[in-house]
């Protein structure tokens, strides 16, 4: 049941003026969309924002599209974007709420969990691998 599932912060990003270079270091795209958790239990979807905020209702076709995922349960932490036709990020229509369900995308950065196992202990690789 998701009413009792725990709400998994991810570590804090460490913010520089240029990102580190070299093999060992992996980077993401800020796409100005909000970072969020989707938790999914079987058919049963929550999304919450980086702050806790429920955003299940305020995503549906992200909501609706999650229980088609293969596997029983999963704890994943990304970002919605609402996307124009040629896939790049539209800032503007997503936090005037300017657009509709079939726009919005998820960029997945993390398996928190997955199938009932907590992941977060795995190398960050590995879990980006399970996406």
């Amino acid at each position: 049941m998701l009413s009792n599932s725990p709400f998994i912060v991810p570590a804090k990003p460490v913010l520089r003026i240029r990102p580190p270079t070299g093999d060992a270091w992996l980077h993401e795209v800020k796409f100005d969309g909000y970072r969020c958790q989707l938790h999914k239990a079987g058919d049963e979807v929550v999304i919450f924002s980086k702050n806790g905020r429920e955003f299940t209702n305020q995503f549906r076709g992200i909501r609706d599209a999650l229980p088609s995922l293969p596997c029983k349960s999963a704890n994943i932490d990304g970002e919605v974007v609402a996307c124009r036709k040629n896939g790049t990020p539209d800032f503007h229509a997503l936090h005037s709420g300017n657009y509709t369900q079939e726009i919005l995308c998820v960029w997945a950065f993390d398996l928190m969990a997955l199938n009932g196992e907590d992941t977060r202990a795995l190398p960050l690789l590995t879990r980006k691998l399970k996406l």
